[in-house]
């Protein structure tokens, strides 16, 4: 392998990682407005977008000599750039985390008043029942 081709790899990678931060940001926008199903029907285009920067990685073997000054100067600002890239994407992920882990919070805590008040009851003489009060008719 020749560092033309780490560099081919490099601009891939980029290309992948900046596909990721778009659909992560879509992803954010799907999480703001509870789009569930589109949410979840986005989700093989994200995992496919993740094994392909992981098949990219997989190709990258360094060659014996030192590269050329153009192609050391091209491999750090890709590199550079790389690093910007997945700082992004790592963010948003933390945001699309944290945006999920309070919805799903909220609706807990909406689930956990609705059971709570089905067993706070009160019985027929006025005192709290531990039971839900429901007559089963079994025609006996």
């Amino acid at each position: 392998m020749t560092y033309a081709d780490i560099i081919k790899g490099l601009e891939r990678e980029r290309e992948l990682v900046e596909e990721l931060n778009a659909h992560l940001q879509k992803e954010l926008d799907l999480i703001a407005s509870g789009d569930v199903q589109v949410l979840e029907e986005s989700m093989p285009a994200k995992q496919r977008i993740i094994k392909n920067i992981a098949s990219n990685r997989k190709k990258a073997d360094m060659p014996s000599h030192d590269p050329s000054p153009e192609d050391a100067k091209r491999m750090r600002k890709l590199q550079q750039e790389l690093v910007r890239s997945w700082k992004k994407a790592s963010g948003l992920n933390e945001i699309s985390k944290q945006m999920v882990t309070q919805r799903l919070t909220d609706i807990d805590g909406a689930v956990q008043s609705f059971f709570g008040g089905l067993k706070e009851r009160y019985s027929r003489d006025g005192r709290k029942s531990a039971i839900s009060l429901h007559t089963i008719k079994t025609g006996a």
